[in-house]
């Protein structure tokens, strides 16, 4: 999990984890966050704080076949911050059984009240004549949706819209499934399938004034293949408002 993979404000570019020339940060992690493990709860978390003061911080706990995520940013510039954000991914490249590049068929939204693989969406990568790599607007989303529909040799938002803000890939022996959603309604989700990757967010952005804080939750899903309970947990998650259970 790129826990995050990039966090950006009204101020500027804070982090990133891989090296853009487009993409300078504001300045570089010194030194690098690392995760520590809690003995207690067998989750893993990190604190980091840029030069700017800018303190940001992740958390993974198992819960069963569910691992709880959550992102906290806190605004200690002086400052206030509008228009926070960040871009997480779930990268499977190191889980073979789930990484196969350039196949859409694995991956699968809730579309038109079915399980539908991303392979049936349109328009196809042949009609595009490039290689995979799909956005998919929740239906709620779509409709205040205003920005490009594609980007040059990258990403194209596909025709069809999703039921809710979940997404998934089945492993290749079709036994299991690993899915992921953040705690909003309305969303994108994407995939990378030059990767493979899985987004399903978070894409809201949030005003935090100086000294205070903004959280985000989310779950990955990691079961057997069965989407009706993936339904169903992600349906409670949803009423619990991915809150991690003490």
């Amino acid at each position: 999990m790129r826990f995050p993979e990039t966090l950006n404000s009204s101020q500027g570019l804070h982090f990133i984890d891989h090296s853009r020339p487009d993409m300078p940060p504001l300045s570089r992690l010194e030194p690098y966050p690392e995760w520590q493990r809690n003995p207690q709860t067998e989750g893993v978390s990190y604190i980091a704080v840029t030069k700017e003061g800018v303190e940001f911080r992740g958390m993974a706990i198992p819960d069963g076949e569910t691992v709880r995520m959550e992102f906290r940013v806190k605004n200690g510039t002086g400052k206030p911050m509008s228009n926070v954000s960040s871009q997480m991914c779930l990268v499977l490249n190191k889980a073979s059984t789930f990484a196969t590049p350039l196949d859409l068929a694995p991956c699968y939204a809730w579309i038109n009240g079915k399980f539908t693989g991303l392979s049936k969406t349109t328009p196809t990568p042949q009609e595009k004549g490039r290689k995979p790599w799909v956005l998919l607007l929740t239906q709620g989303f779509a409709a205040q949706y205003q920005g490009p529909r594609e980007w040059p040799d990258g990403w194209w938002v596909v025709d069809q819209t999703a039921d809710r803000n979940l997404i998934a890939r089945v492993s290749e022996d079709k036994k299991h499934m690993v899915a992921i959603a953040w705690d909003e309604t309305d969303s994108q989700l994407m995939t990378n399938t030059m990767i493979p990757c899985l987004h399903a967010g978070p894409i809201r952005s949030i005003s935090i004034q100086a000294g205070e804080e903004a959280v985000w939750r989310g779950s990955i899903y990691l079961m057997e293949n069965a989407p009706t309970v993936l339904l169903a947990r992600h349906e409670q998650d949803e009423k619990n408002k991915f809150m991690i259970q003490k």
